[in-house]
């Protein structure tokens, strides 16, 4: 109890508890979401919406590039310095990225995404939703500037209320949009509700962020604004492009399943060929929501552990390189912790499947085993983020984790091609433990540093 308390004293562990409420009450309405789009739709059209919800995504995530980590590492070091310049200048370049990507991505959505639907899929409406859903990359922006600003100065309690309610109203948004029977397209238009509500709150919580203490106040909008033609796109940019190959291994791969499931399989398929291809995809979405949802339980140590690297960087003497004892400490009592919530997850994710989404989705069961065989493997690669960002290594990191995760989408290909969707998931779980690959060159820093 002694050594609880004491724990409870550390902002590092008050932080990430924050961070890790959260995070499960996200994973909770995302879970609600699926249970009820699955329901609704069936399991043909969920997977129609599967399909069209990852298009959106990777095309968005290769435009964005991870902007909002990079941003809060730039800007969690900035306050920390106290340089108010810096500051702004971060969080304008994000700003800047930001708007001028979803431009981008709204504009090849609507002239590329019914294309892509028919040509690939056999069905134009699954394009056509993905470019509805383009729209939702404006609203992100704004979200995404609060987000920085909230957690690059360790505000978490203010960050987890926001994150909190927002995922709350999303699914009430999608129970009645779905209840009235729109379908798919309701999920759509939901899913773009929801996020115009989320941006305008995003604006009342950054108002909050500035009410409170002065030093960890974010600056005026309107001098970020003011910034944004000026400042170089390179300032954040870089480390953004870095970041966002390094959360690849264990975010976007996985989620070309949706994309390949449905594709896979004879060039010109038949009416039920395709309707099983689109129910297949149904099975591996709700098994995909069930293991990122298991894997949540190392979301809070990841974001507190950038933000408040940067914090201790910038406001003390001590160097990086004193840090591997840290980490190491981290990464082995998160990754046993995430061994011990993996294994406690196979029973849970049965009773998930049969009692929640019913009968009509026990075929889930198997894509579930194979994807959460990566969660494994990713509480060990918490502290790889925190490592590359703060050692000035990431241009190190680049070729390597291209080669990773070109091997690891090959690998989801051709399990897809041998096994059909079951080598689909098994490849997408397995290939997460390539990431363990860090932590040998982790080990290897730390100990030419003390060495030198």
């Amino acid at each position: 109890m002694k050594r609880l308390l004491e724990l409870s004293r550390k902002r590092f562990v008050r932080d990430a508890v924050a961070l890790q409420v959260a995070t499960m009450f996200q994973g909770v309405t995302y879970f609600l979401t699926s249970v009820l789009t699955a329901h609704y739709l069936g399991m043909e059209d969920l997977g129609r919406w599967n399909s069209s919800r990852t298009l959106f995504t990777i095309a968005y995530f290769f435009m964005s590039m991870g902007v909002v980590n990079a941003t809060v590492s730039r800007y969690s070091e900035s306050v920390g310095r106290q340089n108010r310049a810096d500051g702004i200048k971060a969080l304008a370049s994000m700003l800047k990225i930001g708007s001028v990507s979803s431009v981008v991505v709204l504009v090849l959505g609507f002239f590329a995404g019914p294309w892509i639907g028919q040509h690939f899929y056999n069905d134009r409406h699954v394009g056509e939703w993905a470019a509805l859903l383009c729209i939702a990359g404006v609203f992100e922006v704004v979200r995404g500037l609060t987000v920085a600003a909230l957690l690059g100065t360790r505000q978490m309690r203010e960050f987890a209320t926001f994150d909190i309610t927002t995922n709350l109203l999303r699914v009430a948004i999608v129970w009645v949009l779905l209840h009235m029977g729109y379908g798919v397209l309701g999920v759509v238009v939901a899913f773009l509700l929801h996020m115009l509500v989320a941006s305008l709150m995003a604006l009342r919580y950054y108002a909050r962020a500035r009410d409170g203490h002065a030093k960890l106040a974010p600056p005026p909008l309107r001098e970020v604004i003011a910034a944004v033609k000026d400042v170089p796109v390179s300032y954040i940019f870089g480390t953004s492009y870095l970041l966002a190959l390094n959360k690849a291994m264990n975010t976007l791969v996985p989620q070309f399943g949706m994309l390949l499931i449905p594709w896979l399989g004879p060039a010109t398929k038949t009416v039920e060929e395709q309707s099983e291809a689109f129910k297949a995809n149904g099975h591996y979405g709700i098994a995909y929501v069930l293991s990122w949802g298991a894997g949540l339980a190392m979301a809070g140590v990841a974001q507190t552990l950038l933000p408040a690297l940067g914090l201790r960087l910038g406001s003390t003497d001590v160097p990086f390189d004193k840090m591997g004892g840290l980490l190491r400490r981290i990464s082995l009592s998160s990754g046993l912790f995430m061994v011990g919530m993996t294994v406690l997850s196979v029973p849970v994710g049965y009773l998930a499947i049969r009692f929640a989404y019913g009968p009509q989705a026990i075929d889930s069961f198997p894509y579930f085993l194979w994807l959460l065989s990566g969660n494994l493997f990713i509480g060990f690669t918490v502290v790889v983020e925190a490592f590359y960002v703060y050692s000035g290594k990431l241009k190190y990191q680049v070729p390597f984790n291209f080669l990773l995760a070109a091997l690891m989408l090959a690998g989801i290909v051709l399990g897809g091609r041998w096994y059909g969707p079951i080598g689909v998931a098994a490849a997408a779980g397995l290939g997460r433990a390539a990431g363990l690959i860090h932590l040998v060159y982790m080990a290897a820093y730390f100990r030419r540093a003390r060495r030198g």
